[in-house]
């Protein structure tokens, strides 16, 4: 876990042995959480003057900033879980929530109900991180959270919901997710949440490094994620935020990159207004934009390449990929993660191509 100047001493931490249904926040609903969150205008600003000058309607874009847009409009839906055993009916309320208003079928949203609701109930055994402040009353950091969004998939869209916790492996929770291609016995108690999401998904499912979205200090863990194909005339499948380019990116990127806790080692070289600019996440992780298209080299050598108009799509990616140099051979902190099953998998393999990949892996010349 990362540190912080949070309390330390035995009232940073829960009684040892206390219920959870006996604290009185730990039972609380989920409204009544209180989260600290990064202040958002103040970090957009802040990389536009990096970027090269403040960002205002009139250089293109008059749609909000991609930490206020919505779901609808390429945002990122995301909501604290509970510590306790109603995460799971939390993450049910949340997928109905940020699907409100949308036509999509209603076998589909219960196929994600369901899965969200699998997946959620795995954190009740990943609060090994978590941080309390103050009197050990509430978490200042490493709660889990649930977040949902719309990717480009192919020549359509997908819906990705994601669990995050702050436990990067899986020592505490359902057993590795190989387990899904392996069906459980018949008296086994683990492993058969992960089958069914694996079954209702058709394999779009898998997991990865990640980092918080909220509390006072976003913290490293594991992201575990479902996708489900938006059928083509649904209204979803055709919206989409207006795709910024260039200089523009960059700024969104960074901010969003910044948000995420990685504001110190960012160092944004663009030309305002430019369709050619360039970010430098860590020494060993640069990603680049030419028009509407971004791309990084990934931790295995490959080209990762995005549309811009999937920048939380991208920023999740960048973020796992600045994670997982951070625990490979001859990182910065080598030894302190494990890799992980990359962004699509059927439970079977470690790694496979994700539908909204650009073509094949390439240097950045070849674009």
């Amino acid at each position: 876990m990362l540190l912080t100047p949070a309390d330390r001493g035995p009232a940073a931490q829960p009684d040892a042995g206390r219920d959870a249904q006996g604290s009185p926040w730990l039972a609380a609903p989920v409204s009544e959480l209180s989260v600290p969150v990064t202040p958002r205008a103040g970090g957009f600003a802040q990389a536009g003057a990096l970027a090269g000058g403040p960002l205002d309607p009139g250089d293109g874009l008059a749609d909000p900033g991609l930490a206020d847009a919505s779901v609808r409009h390429g945002g990122c839906f995301v909501r604290p879980l509970p510590l306790d055993n109603t995460c799971a009916g939390a993450a049910r309320r949340f997928f109905r929530e940020a699907l409100a208003g949308s036509d999509l079928q209603g076998d589909l949203i219960h196929d994600g109900v369901t899965m969200a609701s699998e997946l959620a109930a795995n954190t009740v055994n990943a609060h090994g991180n978590v941080e309390f402040g103050g009197q050990g009353r509430r978490p200042v950091s490493g709660i889990p959270e649930f977040w949902l969004y719309l990717r480009s998939c192919g020549s359509g869209r997908e819906l990705v919901c994601k669990i995050f916790d702050s436990e990067p492996g899986w020592d505490a929770g359902e057993p590795l997710p190989v387990g899904a291609a392996v069906p459980a016995g018949p008296d086994s108690i683990r492993g058969r949440g992960l089958q069914m999401v694996a079954g209702l998904s058709a394999g779009r499912w898998g997991h990865h490094l990640s980092r918080g979205r909220l509390g006072a200090w976003k913290v490293q863990g594991k992201a575990v994620w479902f996708g489900l194909r938006i059928p083509p005339g649904s209204d979803l499948a055709a919206s989409e935020r207006v795709c910024p380019r260039g200089s523009r990116t960059i700024a969104e990127l960074t901010a969003a990159l910044a948000d995420r806790g990685l504001g110190a080692g960012l160092v944004p070289v663009t030309d305002p207004g430019g369709d050619l600019a360039v970010l430098s996440v860590s020494r060993q992780l640069t990603v680049w934009c030419r028009g509407e298209v971004i791309w990084w080299q990934e931790p295995d050598g490959g080209y990762d390449r995005l549309m811009a108009s999937d920048l939380v799509e991208a920023t999740e990616r960048i973020v796992c990929a600045h994670e997982e140099l951070l625990g490979g051979p001859g990182g910065e902190q080598a030894g302190t993660t494990a890799r992980t099953t990359d962004r699509a998998t059927d439970g079977a393999t470690d790694r496979t191509t994700d539908c909204n990949d650009l073509g094949d892996s390439g240097e950045p010349g070849d674009l």
